[in-house]
């Protein structure tokens, strides 16, 4: 192995992994050398280095202690970290960061394992505000973990709320009480939108307050905004949460350009702590003509800092239908004849929106979690392909639950990339077992059936609010396919250590077009790493999930914790 010397730089003293030193050339000393360390460098060959250099943003020379520490000038900082392993930066391609801008005004209800404590926290919302405002709850609170094992519903909430609107969102639907729904204009007698299911008591018809996807969007229409202060603050909040779980870069899949400004703002000011890759949500169901005339209203396709901290060329997180209850499925919900789950987007409407998008310099990456939707996705972008080359573009499909074997070869053919979250199946899979039920439920997530085929999937979260934005855990999840929930969903469907490193690392990296010049250790990249407390290549595979994020480095800075103890 060689190092490459980017252009307009050259080394002196640089070796490479193999030992085989750089001749003839000169650069600037490292600011600083990490050395005696165990470094996971995630190249083509995985190789383990001990020494890194960082040179402003980037990483220098990489090898042995005695070949990286060479390169040392007088100033330059050594730093011994004693055996830590150090990892590339993680990288979390699908994760809801603009959520953040909502925590300020949000009842807190993440980790919730009751509906009595979802009340109660309702509760002291509403003593502190006045009758007729609204109280709306975050995510990050599941079914099955409530001691009630069931949904709260809007009876629930009236019993704490009875003079204020409610709203606590789960995935892809919303909980509202009575006035809330009242409000919003949503009554007994009130038809399912397309896309979306308003959920009545079966034996008495009267409504639930459960809102599926679409049918929420009245009530959505009315929540309260926070202020532009109170959005920055929680903005910076789940970039210190990201930061502290080893995040160096994110992608957020859809936001506006308003938020996408905020995120440039938070640059300039030096706050933006992870390298982030936006996209803009857009609604494909509109009539293309005010599609395309809001696209000219976006910066051109493809924008970025010049500094690798944002850039944006896609459209997404488009979707075509709905989470495990509501997943678009080519045949009928175990249970439930005739039911098939919800499509956002007719197929033609679709086509056409994926067509334009192609035409104008847009990547797409859409929701698909059932098989159908997938086939919907896979059409749409055949169909755009056909007017306009996509191969080598890097589309994407998220999520991709029941990505089957029928799919491959049309993925394959088209150069998409399948952006997965296997803490889907971590936190919900019991959810999917029961919407589902096996063998279907079994499909989810098929990790190691996609890389025996040659499909290429990079892995995220679906965070930080909503899923645990943990690497290490997704790390952990797609290694063993074990879950916090007791069960384990397509048992042989694991990836080795290696295959799941690489998966929030480098070919994470893959997704941007940034492979050259981030996610592993290598000369030239950003010197964007993560030290970590154990040597996750050999600690027994239980015990991954208890390593600790010991620092976080994005360009050679410390953004959480420290390189030394």
């Amino acid at each position: 192995m060689t190092i490459a010397v980017a252009s307009g730089l050259s080394l002196i003293g640089c070796v490479a992994l193999d030992g085989n030193a750089v001749d003839n050339v000169a650069i600037d000393p490292p600011d600083y050398i990490i050395h005696n360390a165990h470094i996971v460098t995630v190249d083509d060959a995985f190789s383990i280095a001990s020494a890194v250099a960082v040179i402003d943003d980037k990483f220098g020379a990489v090898g042995t202690d005695a070949e990286v520490l060479a390169t040392a000038g007088p100033a330059t900082r050594i730093i011994d970290l004693d055996g830590q392993t150090v990892l590339p930066g993680f990288n979390d391609t699908h994760i809801h960061m603009t959520s953040g801008e909502r925590l300020e005004i949000q009842v807190d209800l993440a980790g919730m394992t009751s509906i009595k404590g979802i009340q109660e926290a309702i509760a002291e919302r509403v003593a502190q505000s006045e009758p007729g405002k609204w109280v709306v709850g975050t995510r990050g609170w599941w079914e099955y973990n409530l001691e009630e094992g069931r949904l709260p519903t809007k009876e629930d909430l009236d019993a704490v709320a009875p003079n204020n609107p409610v709203s606590i969102p789960g995935p892809h639907y919303m909980i509202v009480n009575s006035l809330g729904l009242e409000l919003a204009g949503i009554t007994r007698d009130a038809p399912d939108p397309q896309g979306g299911e308003i959920w009545h008591d079966p034996e008495t018809g009267e409504l639930t307050g459960l809102l599926m996807d679409n049918a929420s969007r009245p009530v959505r229409a009315l929540l309260p905004s926070p202020t532009e202060e109170q959005m920055m603050t929680g903005l910076r909040r789940v970039l210190a949460l990201a930061n502290s779980h080893g995040l160096t870069s994110v992608g957020d899949p859809g936001g506006s350009h308003e938020q996408a400004q905020r995120f440039l703002a938070l640059r300039d000011a030096g706050d933006l702590t992870v390298r982030m890759d936006f996209s803009y949500s857009v609604d494909p169901a509109a009539p293309l003509d005010e599609i395309e005339a809001e696209l000219r209203t976006l910066p051109e396709p493809g924008f970025s800092t010049d500094d690798g901290m944002f850039r944006a060329d896609q459209l997404g997180e488009v979707g075509l239908d709905g989470a495990e209850l509501t997943a678009y499925l080519s045949h009928d919900f175990p249970g439930r004849p005739g039911y098939r789950g919800l499509q956002k987007v007719p197929d033609q409407q679709f086509r056409e929106f994926a067509a334009l998008a192609n035409r104008m310099g847009w990547r797409l990456r859409p929701h698909a979690v059932g098989d159908a939707a997938i086939d919907q996705a896979l059409d749409a972008f055949a169909y755009a392909n056909r007017q306009k080359s996509i191969t080598g573009q890097r589309w994407m499909i998220d999520h991709a639950f029941l990505l089957l074997p029928r799919h491959y070869q049309n993925v394959r053919d088209l150069g998409v990339i399948i952006n997965s979250q296997y803490m889907h199946n971590y936190q919900l899979g019991e959810l999917i077992l029961k919407a589902w039920d096996r063998p279907l439920a079994d499909q989810s997530e098929r990790y190691r059936d996609w890389l025996d085929n040659g499909i290429m999937f990079a892995n995220g979260s679906d965070g930080p609010i909503s899923y645990h934005a943990e690497p290490l855990l997704q790390i952990y999840g797609s290694i063993t396919r074990n879950t916090d929930w007791d069960g384990v969903l397509g048992p042989e469907q694991g990836l080795t250590r290696e295959e799941a490193i690489r998966s929030v690392t480098s070919s994470s990296a893959y997704t941007t077009f940034e492979e050259e010049i981030k996610g592993s250790i290598e000369h030239g990249k950003y010197a964007d790493f993560v030290i970590i407390s154990d040597d996750i290549l050999s600690v027994p595979v239980e015990s991954i999930p208890n390593i600790s994020i010991l620092g976080t480095i994005l360009g050679g800075n410390v953004v959480y914790g420290k390189m030394v103890n």
